[in-house]
């Protein structure tokens, strides 16, 4: 059977059904075609940090309302549906919607992007998925464990010019020259892949999704971030200053401070600050056990190896309660020499996150002697290693 890894930071889960009369409200409408549902969700993503689950109403399967609070779009940055009243070891969710636009047919998730977004949808089929890694919520509570996936797909019909611009920053072709949407693949983005970038922001400068995925890719598949200050002098100015926009304007900075904290060690728990000499350069590289650091292991050994008298590396473990012993494991198992602190703390979590501006489940930073400045490495390309090597040497 073929495996499939739906892996998701989550964090808390809230249920809502009624909108909160002393709160602006939006609403995702959903008007179906060709199948019924008895109970359904919208889930929001929250740049990784938390999601909610805002449970939908409807008269006769077909036609669904969603209200969320208005004041949450600004972290938006991204939105799906699921089938709820599944056993816990199903999965069952909506899977691509599929646009056809101009003779092209765009396939993507939906992402609202006005205060009142209608969806309408005609039903294609249905795929399963055995033996596939999910994820499942009990009591709030989030684990992984081995279950089965149900994606339905949809045909959408839309004039909806927000809509479709959100649908063609996640297909392949607009936004992202050649972007694998499923596995996420690095592609670094050339110089003709900027420009049509820019093209695009041009044509759609109030595009959040946009936005968001200009954060999600800052570090990773930009070489300069000149490229991504361009990019984002494109938007308006509204979005150049609003949650996103803040947060990559601080991926781009160079005068950003480290801000130190208490964290529990990873065998103690006993909280020790991030940096304990300021005197020296300090490498503090946040992972999570599950995504990342396994690949990048053998630099950050040969970094320590060659560095480790000059320079005080600390690994950060992203990881939450339910994965906190895999990184234990990790940190026994290959005999880990530096430093390693945990987070664990859910809500310590979206504090950490938000100071050091964290996409993913992965970050390297340089922290600078006695100034406490603050640069983000990308240590898997060869070129900041050895600006690592010439500025610690």
């Amino acid at each position: 059977m073929k495996k499939i890894l739906t892996l998701f930071l989550l964090g808390s889960i809230l249920l809502s059904c009624t909108p909160r009369q002393q709160e602006k409200m939006s609403v995702v409408i959903l008007e179906l075609e060709g199948i019924r549902y008895d109970s359904l969700a919208l889930v929001l993503w929250f740049e990784g940090e938390f999601v909610e689950q805002i449970r939908g109403h409807s008269d006769d399967g077909y036609r669904w309302e969603f209200f969320y609070a208005d004041s949450l779009r600004e972290r938006l940055n991204s939105a799906s549906f699921v089938v709820l009243g599944t056993p816990d070891s199903v999965e069952h969710s909506f899977g691509m919607f599929n646009l056809v636009l101009q003779g092209d047919t765009l396939r993507s998730g939906i992402f609202p992007e006005s205060p009142k977004t209608i969806i309408r949808a005609r039903y294609i089929k249905t795929e399963t998925h055995y033996d596939v890694v999910i994820q499942n919520i009990v009591d709030g509570m989030d684990f992984l464990m081995m279950g089965t996936l149900i994606i339905d797909d949809f045909e959408i019909f839309t004039e909806d010019q927000a809509l479709i611009s959100s649908m063609k920053v996640r297909s392949s072709g607009y936004f992202f020259p050649d972007f694998d949407t499923i596995t996420f693949n690095r592609i670094p983005f050339d110089e003709e892949a900027v420009q049509r970038q820019a093209e695009f922001i041009r044509q759609h400068p109030n595009s959040q999704f946009a936005l968001s995925m200009l954060y999600d890719n800052a570090m990773f598949n930009y070489e300069s971030m000149d490229d991504v200050a361009k990019l984002l002098g494109l938007f308006s100015p509204r979005l150049q200053q609003s949650f996103f926009g803040r947060k990559i304007r601080r991926q781009i900075s160079s005068d950003e401070v480290f801000v130190n904290q208490k964290l529990p060690t990873w065998d103690t728990e006993i909280l020790e600050q991030i940096i304990q000499d300021s005197s020296r350069y300090n490498l503090v590289i946040f992972a999570v056990s599950w995504c990342g650091v396994y690949s990048m292991l053998p630099i950050h050994k040969e970094i320590y190896q060659d560095l480790g008298q000059k320079i005080i590396m600390t690994y950060v473990s992203l990881d939450e309660e339910w994965s906190a012993e895999y990184w234990r494991e990790l940190m026994r198992e290959y005999e880990i020499p530096w430093r390693s602190l945990m987070v664990l703390n859910r809500d310590r979590h979206r504090i950490i996150r938000y100071d050091y501006a964290i996409r993913g489940s992965r970050l390297e930073i340089l922290v600078h002697p006695n100034s406490m400045k603050m640069e983000r490495l990308r240590l898997w390309e060869e070129a900041d290693r050895q600006r690592l090597r010439d500025l610690v040497k």
